[in-house]
């Protein structure tokens, strides 16, 4: 478990260890669902999925305590609402590594 997730979780649900392997567990496999769409919707260009699975990750991150994955699915609904291929590789990129962190 990422420690700034650890950190964050504990601060909302104190010493139960259940709740917070639970919810970072779902955290864990939210991304790993969310990117598989992100990857696909970007090999389609269809641009409004990869803005939306974009947006589940950010808010999934931001509940999970993880800012950092959080601002790169941000900086990716950028990408795919201006369409920008280079961009939204790039930040992809950057979630899939982020993702070998989990």
């Amino acid at each position: 478990m990422k420690e700034c997730c650890r950190k964050y979780l504990s601060e909302q649900f104190g010493d139960d260890q259940d709740v917070i392997a639970e919810i970072y567990a779902e955290y864990e496999n939210t991304i790993v669902e969310k990117l598989a769409e992100i990857e696909a919707a970007f090999t389609s260009q269809d641009w409004l999925v990869l803005d939306r699975a974009a947006h589940a990750i950010k808010g999934c991150a931001f509940a999970a305590g993880d800012n950092e994955m959080a601002e790169v699915a941000i900086e990716l609904r950028q990408a795919a609402r201006l369409q920008g291929n280079e961009k939204a590789k790039a930040e992809i990129n950057k979630l899939k590594a982020l993702k070998e962190m989990l």
